[in-house]
């Protein structure tokens, strides 16, 4: 979707010092990225990958996403460019996929982390848009591509299992909150971009067992949350909420400037692109 300012909530400009791969046509993308000329290095690694011998490798999928999570910052490139942000996150559930294939594409991916977490941060603002603006199946679906790179945060699966279920999607929406709760537990501390999100989302979680409206659909799934779930969750929102830095979130302020972001995008959304998983 084309947007004027949809990524400048995102001033998150890498400076990450690229550590070199040996590959002489990925060392090439290497100084492209160093000089910050993302189109150049997107061009090129989506080249790169349609040769058999590239399409597991880390580094190019590294690559891809970076050079399209800058590119979908750049007002510039919203027009050639609409859907750079989802081919970010595409990449990076590549990257994420590919990651035991090889030691190389370890230790890629764990130097891509600091990167994958500021990828995060942005999907789960872009839900939060979308959620704020009663549009839950837009919301439900960022943050469907994010934990496919993020496969280890629960604070993610639960959310996304709440949008789901707003967005009618209940099915989905009750595996992924089972998902979620079966590992979490009171010891459980999210990273801090996912923090505010699982206080959030155990918020709406507790709401959504107390209503009794979904029992039905927990039971066909063998999912019997019980009183003692309930405050066990209740006591983990409590602590994480002591955890937060900074003050606590202010929802109704949020859900302002959320609409006013919402208002400059100029185009009419697209469908809901489907992540292919070759």
């Amino acid at each position: 979707m084309k947007k004027l300012i949809y990524f400048a909530l995102f001033a998150l400009i890498a400076n990450t010092l690229f550590a070199q791969p040996e590959d002489k046509k990925l060392n090439k993308i290497t100084f492209l990225m160093v000089d910050r000329e993302y189109e150049d290095a997107a061009k090129k690694t989506q080249k790169l990958l349609e040769d058999p011998y590239y399409r597991r490798n880390a580094w190019a999928y590294y690559y891809l996403s970076q050079s399209m999570y800058e590119i979908a910052q750049s007002p510039e490139f919203t027009e050639d460019y609409p859907k750079a942000f989802r081919e970010s996150m595409k990449a990076a559930y590549k990257l994420t996929k590919y990651r035991e294939k090889t030691d190389e594409n370890m230790d890629v991916y764990k130097e891509a982390q600091e990167f994958l977490k500021k990828l995060k941060d942005s999907a789960i603002t872009v839900s939060e848009i979308y959620y704020d603006n009663e549009k839950a199946s837009k919301a439900a679906y960022y943050l469907k591509s994010a934990v496919r790179f993020a496969p280890n945060d629960y604070a993610l699966w639960l959310m996304k299992g709440i949008y789901e279920i707003k967005a009618r999607n209940v099915g989905e929406g009750v595996k992924s909150i089972i998902l979620a709760m079966d590992s979490i537990h009171l010891e459980y501390v999210p990273d801090d971009v996912s923090m505010q999100t699982m206080i959030d989302a155990l918020d709406e979680y507790v709401l959504i067992v107390k209503s009794g409206e979904y029992d039905k659909y927990f039971t066909i799934y063998k999912f019997n949350p019980t009183t003692q779930d309930v405050n066990d969750a209740i006591a983990l929102r409590d602590k994480l909420k002591g955890m937060l830095e900074g003050d606590e979130e202010d929802k109704e302020a949020r859900k302002k400037e959320s609409e006013i972001i919402y208002k400059t995008f100029r185009s009419e959304e697209e469908e809901d692109d489907e992540m292919d998983d070759e």
